[in-house]
């Protein structure tokens, strides 16, 4: 009991609760759409914690959907690019996490902003690749993915610009960009913990929201399919948009 009243320490109830909401729609749009949770994780859960107390609750988190959700999309996943992708990014990793523990708190809020706007505004205009990408460039991808791993928790955009803009069926890419994600997770947590940012605070919080990520996993996992992908898409983006921005505002109001 004093392990978890020491997790949720100086939140307020209002603070749990949103929380919790913001958890549980990221991981219904996660589970239809196969990413989006980190970029609405992080600056909705940064808006009440420091994000180096953030950070390594994403990739615990990040691990576990990608897990619930792997036995359905293993066999569609490009496992090649895949391996070169975390290839890159167990390059990338380690030196976002020392970014990460030396950077002020506002300074890795606004990087996390501007990269979920940017990210976002990039899947909205439907970025597509001119032509395919070698091994080299594909292991760069996940080398810029690893940086922004490890520096604000936030493992997709590289990889999910990638997969979305390759010429791929959106079933290969969806599963391609969960299976990432698993790998991403585990490089990120193992890392964090080598260097003293995954504490006992971190493993009892994300024990406390992964019902919430699990139960919205599985609804959005079967939506998929049902709904229309595209409109889905674009609603989950304008929200990404919309939390980046508020995080955003936050840091520029607090520094004014």
């Amino acid at each position: 009991m004093n392990l978890i009243t020491n997790a949720v320490a100086g939140l307020s109830p209002g603070a749990l609760i949103f929380c919790a909401g913001a958890i549980f729609i990221a991981s219904v749009i996660r589970g239809f759409t196969g990413f989006g949770s980190s970029l609405m994780w992080v600056p909705s859960l940064s808006l009440v914690l420091p994000p180096v107390a953030v950070v390594p609750i994403t990739f615990l988190l990040e691990a576990a959907a990608s897990m619930h959700l792997l036995p359905s999309v293993r066999r569609q996943s490009d496992w090649p690019s895949l391996w070169r992708i975390w290839l890159g990014a167990a390059v990338g990793v380690p030196v976002g996490l020392y970014v990460l523990s030396v950077v002020p708190a506002d300074v890795t809020r606004a990087l996390v902003a501007l990269t979920v706007i940017a990210a976002a505004a990039l899947l909205w205009r439907g970025v597509r690749l001119k032509a395919a990408f070698n091994g080299a460039q594909v292991t760069l991808v996940g080398g810029a993915a690893g940086l922004l791993t490890g520096s604000v928790g936030i493992p997709g955009p590289p990889v999910f610009l990638y997969f979305l803009s390759a010429p791929h069926d959106i079933a290969v890419s969806r599963a391609s960009i969960i299976t990432f994600l698993l790998g991403a997770g585990v490089l990120g947590s193992g890392f964090a913990a080598v260097q003293g940012l995954l504490g006992v605070d971190s493993l009892v919080r994300a024990a406390l929201l992964l019902p919430l990520v699990l139960g919205g996993n599985y609804l959005g996992a079967h939506a998929f399919g049902r709904a229309d992908p595209e409109r889905a898409r674009r609603g989950a983006l304008l929200v990404l948009m919309a939390v980046g921005a508020v995080l955003l505002g936050r840091v520029l109001f607090t520094a004014g």
